[in-house]
């Protein structure tokens, strides 16, 4: 019985998780990473820590950086990233300027912070950056994340009209 199946006003069993209608292989993908653990502060298997990977991938800039490394790593150039921010862009606009402004965003806050956590390895004298790895650990997060991400955008399309 999934919850949309609980009678109205009813409690669903204590022991039904509370995404009973999610696919078993996801729930088996996302135990063994850890994301179900009694500590959220406890890392899984692969030593990354549901909360942390959760909190670095709040961010779309953030998201970005760990799918482009994910597709073309285990290294890339800054230059490379840019390029790839852009290009998934729907603005249209990539000014000296406006790609100004996105390098010092991804070198002064979203590449450290990422590099800080131990997820990439970021070499600012040489504008590399180098998956670790703890990179590959973030793949369930980072699909949860982009899957959360473009239902709200659905919802939001929905919501419109």
């Amino acid at each position: 019985m999934s919850r949309s199946d609980t009678p109205t006003g009813a409690t669903p069993s204590s022991d039904a998780l509370p995404f009973d209608d999610v696919a078993p292989a996801t729930i088996r993908v996302l135990a063994d990473c850890g994301v179900l653990s009694d500590d959220p502060d406890e890392p899984g298997e692969s030593g990354c820590s549901p909360d942390s990977a959760f909190k670095l991938l709040a961010h779309p800039g953030r998201r970005i950086v760990v799918t482009h490394l994910l597709s073309a790593g285990p290294t890339v150039t800054v230059s490379q990233l840019l390029d790839y921010v852009f290009s998934q862009s729907d603005t249209g606009s990539e000014s000296t300027e406006t790609r100004q402004e996105v390098t010092e965003a991804f070198t002064s806050r979203h590449l450290p912070k990422l590099d800080a956590e131990g997820y990439i390895s970021y070499d600012l004298e040489h504008q590399r950056i180098t998956a670790t790895d703890k990179t590959a650990s973030m793949k369930p997060y980072l699909a949860l994340a982009i899957l959360q991400e473009r239902t709200s955008v659905s919802d939001q399309a929905v919501s419109q009209r």
